[in-house]
């Protein structure tokens, strides 16, 4: 295992899932080097995704799919400069120009060359929140909202970004073979955050802001100042909805992607002629995600004997309609299995769906040819029957 990167960036490695959504990927010449940009086009605003320090913009890729199907907006991500796919201006050998004020630039400069330098919606995570801060400060008339996960706000003031970088020799000597982007950002990430500290987000632009219920540092200490930033930010600025992400640490739309991808939506909806439309979308992306997240837990906390067991207890209960759902429901997290088909046939007899059940018995048999008890049901309705069975 990779040894982890320092808090001073607060990373996270993330598993994502290939969005599904047509996608382009394109190299843009910024000057001297170039970034790597992923546009999944549609037809409303844009939506920017920068990506937490260490990150690139794969780590978006698991909530694009559904954000594009709700919102139809053009979603953005890239890498800056040394990561992923975008390039180093090696000609640039003066280290500190290559700080969070060049990142910008080249963010600027690739955005109007892709035709995206009009109005626009912010989303970044941790480090990437610098990025949409400067953007907005940059821009305040084309940022039309922004969505901050877990991001820095003034944690590394006080003298806490020097204390961080002074236990970092060893890593930023090897980052500076084999890592040029984390490198130079922590090479600038002192003049980084003094930058900042005099930049704050227009009170004109709508914001949310996440932080974690999971803390992912380790002190006591370090949890209550992160905590206390995002409590002052969102205290002093109005135009800011403060959200704690419950049961989900510093990648909080990896932990609840419906959380995540709704409060985009509606933040987006806000600045739309298709607000309904878009409001509805993600409405019915709320049920189904929420239906599909209560399946999965009765899945991973109830194997398939379990369910029927269960299910079995409710018809001796003579609750036969919750049993009938609960044998549907193992049907549906087991397909193969020839029993799953017999058990819930069992209970729509019982709830006299006569039709239903033979189809549910006839699987069965099909899957288990050996399935004596299937056999002598369908015999049984066959004598009950006057019409045969098809």
């Amino acid at each position: 295992m990779k040894k982890q990167l320092f808090n001073l960036f607060l990373l996270c490695s993330f598993i994502t899932a290939n969005s599904q959504s047509k996608s382009i990927d394109t190299l843009v010449d910024v000057g001297n080097h170039k970034l790597h940009f992923k546009i999944v086009k549609g037809t409303g605003m844009p939506i920017l995704f920068d990506s937490g320090g260490g990150n690139d913009g794969s780590v978006w890729n698991s909530i694009l799919e559904k954000t594009a199907a709700i919102t139809n907006a053009t979603l953005i991500t890239y890498d800056r400069a040394g990561f992923g796919q975008s390039t180093i201006d090696t000609l640039e050998t003066d280290e500190s120009k290559h700080g969070i004020m060049s990142s910008i630039q080249d963010l600027e400069i690739g955005l109007k060359k892709l035709g995206y330098d009009k109005d626009i919606l912010l989303v970044s995570h941790s480090y990437g929140g610098y990025l949409s801060t400067l953007y907005a400060s940059r821009h305040p008339k084309l940022v039309k909202g922004i969505v901050l996960i877990d991001v820095n706000h003034n944690y590394f003031e006080d003298g806490v970004i020097e204390k961080e970088v002074a236990t970092q020799d060893q890593l930023i000597t090897q980052w500076k073979i084999n890592n040029k982007g984390t490198y130079f950002m922590a090479k600038t990430i002192l003049e980084t955050v003094k930058i900042m500290s005099k930049i704050s987000i227009p009170q004109s632009i709508p914001v949310v802001d996440f932080v974690n219920g999971i803390p992912f540092l380790k002190k006591p200490e370090e949890i209550e100042r992160w905590k206390e930033c995002h409590r002052i930010f969102v205290a002093n600025n109005p135009n800011v909805t403060g959200i704690i992400a419950h049961d989900c640490g510093h990648g909080i739309w990896m932990g609840n992607p419906p959380l995540v991808i709704n409060t985009i939506a509606k933040l987006y909806a806000n600045s739309s002629k298709q607000k309904a439309e878009i409001l509805d979308r993600a409405l019915q992306y709320s049920i189904t995600a929420c239906n599909e997240e209560k399946a999965e837990v009765l899945a991973f906390n109830n194997s398939e004997d379990d369910l029927n067991t269960w299910g079995y207890q409710l018809l001796r209960k003579n609750e036969n309609q919750k049993a009938a759902e609960i044998f549907k429901l193992n049907l549906l997290l087991n397909p193969s299995s020839a029993n799953a088909y017999d058990s819930y046939g069992e209970a729509l007899l019982k709830t006299d769906q006569k039709e239903e059940a033979i189809k549910m018995y006839k699987k069965s048999i099909e899957l288990n040819p050996e399935n004596k008890n299937g056999k002598e049901v369908l015999e049984k309705i066959a004598k009950d029957n006057t019409k045969p069975l098809n």
